[in-house]
């Protein structure tokens, strides 16, 4: 064995042994698993096993899970303190315009169950109206380009899903650092990813099926007529909108970054949509560069724009 690869071989023994010993000392502060290890294993041959191996194989992921580690604890336990410091705060004396009294404010009318039903359909009036002004692909596309949220993130957080048609991240352009520009994501989807519409097997087609049962019984509540058949046709323009979607592993692909798109471009890439008044709602009319990290789906939702009816999208 090569000096070289000798080194390089201790270094990790080095580095657990640095930690385990300032472990010892303030196991607290350092915040190091020592029960989590496995020391069987040499931090030279592997060192996610030996650093990991106990828990991985003592751990199991809770039932209502798909994924279970660190984050997902320290994101539970957030939530729980969270709600905890709003329950103390509702039932505190809080002073009239602070912080303190919004939240418990707010606390309340979220808690008002018999207060929100008697309102029913009516704070959801002015965009029930809005939806049903749409007369023609022009008012679509701003409705639609009304919807966009800075609501994803490809880097940070790895967050590509949006229940709007798109979303937008902005960051620093990657071909040229000195800017932002707005990233667009696909979205649109009840569903958390394109595989709950075209996965074949048994586990996706009973949470399709009970989708389709979800979006009736929802247009029910909300009195929409023939509301079966409507929720029929909303899950269609949802599978189809997932059939023109990247999969997971093609999002998480950085090379997506460098999709650059001219404003002028949407109109022969992604016909179908009218963009002018899509971005002009969506506050960019006058931005005139993006990067389209997705243009398979941004084709396939101006083309869907363009053939599907608009009673489709009306219902959605």
């Amino acid at each position: 064995m090569s000096f070289e690869k000798a080194v390089r071989r201790l270094l990790p023994a080095i580095l657990v042994a640095s930690l385990a010993a300032a472990a010892d000392a303030d196991p607290k502060g350092l915040g190091l698993d020592l029960e989590g290890m496995d020391k069987s294993v040499a931090p030279g041959d592997d060192f996610f096993k030996h650093a990991n191996g106990a828990w991985l194989r003592t751990t199991e992921i809770p039932p209502d899970r798909g994924a279970y580690g660190a984050g997902v604890i320290v994101s539970d336990r957030t939530d729980e303190r969270t709600s905890q410091l709003i329950q103390e705060t509702a039932m505190a004396e809080v002073i009239p315009g602070t912080d303190a009294q919004r939240i418990a404010d707010y606390h309340a009318s979220y808690m008002d169950a018999a207060g929100i039903e008697a309102k029913g359909l009516r704070p959801l009036q002015a965009t029930l109206d809005r939806i049903a002004a749409i007369a023609d692909p022009k008012s679509l596309s701003r409705f639609l380009g009304g919807t966009l949220r800075a609501d994803v993130d490809a880097f940070n957080n790895t967050n590509f899903y949006t229940e709007n048609v798109l979303g937008v991240w902005v960051a620093q352009d990657l071909e040229d650092t000195s800017r932002n520009v707005p990233f667009l994501l696909q979205g649109g989807l009840d569903m958390p990813d394109r595989a709950y519409y075209v996965d074949s097997s048994p586990r996706m087609e009973e949470l399709r099926a009970k989708c389709r049962q979800h979006m009736a019984a929802v247009l029910k509540l909300a009195q929409v007529p023939d509301a079966e058949a409507r929720g029929a046709r909303v899950f269609e323009l949802e599978r189809r909108l997932a059939e023109a979607h990247a999969a997971r592993e093609e999002s998480e692909d950085v090379k997506n970054g460098t999709n650059r798109w001219r404003r002028e471009d949407f109109g022969t890439r992604a016909p179908g949509l009218d963009w002018a008044a899509f971005f002009e709602e969506a506050g960019l009319g006058a931005q005139r560069d993006f990067v389209v990290w997705h243009p398979k789906a941004v084709t396939g939702l101006a083309a869907l724009a363009a053939g599907e009816p608009l009673d489709t999208w009306k219902a959605r």
